[in-house]
């Protein structure tokens, strides 16, 4: 099982300087990959992620040039807020300059009052969401790309250059829906999940390889990933899906239990009261489980 860190691009760390320091340390520390979150904007009653939010594409460039081989994802990009051609212009020059580094997270949203701010149409964030993945498909493996959609139509263009990664990054689809799990067989190279529980990515699992099965595709290769939050304390714990909030001993237990149930590859979002103790935490993950 690989290991990332999510990057301080919001929430009470949200600086350069922190966002420098956890990329270099992840790095050096053996991690395989640093993630980026996203919103544009927040509606002011909503305190969960703080006010400063930096982009995750530019987050994630600024960090590509300040380290050597990390992968750099994103988790997750919503699609449906973004212009596709732009946005697969950006992401393919981010995997060039970086040589190849890039893992995108993709999802259709769910912050409705940050759709109406930046008029996009809710109710259709997940059709956008289809066509805008094969709208990018089409522009990263066609010499001479057109397309034809409800939303975007264009031909008779140039768009290079295509991405490092052949024939494009991975594309891992967040969200734990059927509607979500069907786009990540029908676009993904795996499925990236948020907070689920062993036994939430185990129902999952078995939806997917029917969907695999009906369409006939083969999952050879397809990554189960989960974003989790992972704080080392000594504090008891309520919520019993925190799998990853503990001592030492039941954080290795709940690698354990997402590990037996096939997941590939856990996204850890350090929780901690001070910026050290986000350090410390990641030293000893290394540690124990990587190095």
């Amino acid at each position: 099982m690989k290991f990332g860190i999510t990057l301080p691009n919001y929430g009470k760390f949200a600086e350069r300087e922190s966002i420098l320091e956890i990329s270099i340390a992840a790095e050096e520390l053996g991690f395989d990959s640093l993630w980026a979150s996203d919103h544009i904007v927040l509606p002011t009653d909503h305190k969960g992620f703080g006010n400063v939010f930096y982009e995750p594409l530019l987050t994630l460039s600024y960090i590509a040039q300040k380290t050597k081989t990390i992968k750099l994802g994103t988790s997750v990009i919503v699609l449906p807020y973004r212009n596709p051609v732009v946005f697969a212009k950006s992401i393919s020059t981010l995997d060039v300059l970086s040589g190849g580094r890039v893992i995108l997270g993709i999802g259709s949203g769910w912050l409705k009052e940050e759709f109406k701010a930046l008029g996009v149409n809710y109710e259709e964030r997940g059709r956008i969401t289809d066509e805008y993945l094969e709208i990018m498909k089409e522009l990263y493996t066609s010499e001479s790309p057109s397309f034809s959609g409800n939303y975007f139509n264009f031909k008779d263009i140039i768009f290079d250059p295509k991405p490092f990664q052949k024939p494009f990054p991975p594309v891992w689809i967040g969200g734990s829906s059927r509607n979500s799990l069907i786009r990540a067989v029908k676009y993904g190279s795996g499925w990236h999940a948020v907070g689920s529980t062993p036994k939430e990515i185990k129902a999952g699992k078995e939806f997917l390889n029917t969907q695999f099965e009906e369409c006939n595709i083969n999952s050879d290769g397809f990554i189960i990933s989960v974003r989790k939050n992972l704080q080392i304390t000594d504090r008891k714990i309520k919520d019993e899906t925190e799998l990853l909030r503990g001592d030492l001993d039941k954080i290795s237990a709940g690698f354990d239990q997402y590990r037996e149930e096939g997941v590939n590859y856990l996204v850890l979002q350090i929780l901690s009261s001070d910026f050290k103790g986000v350090l410390n935490t990641m030293k000893s993950v290394s540690q124990l489980y990587i190095n």
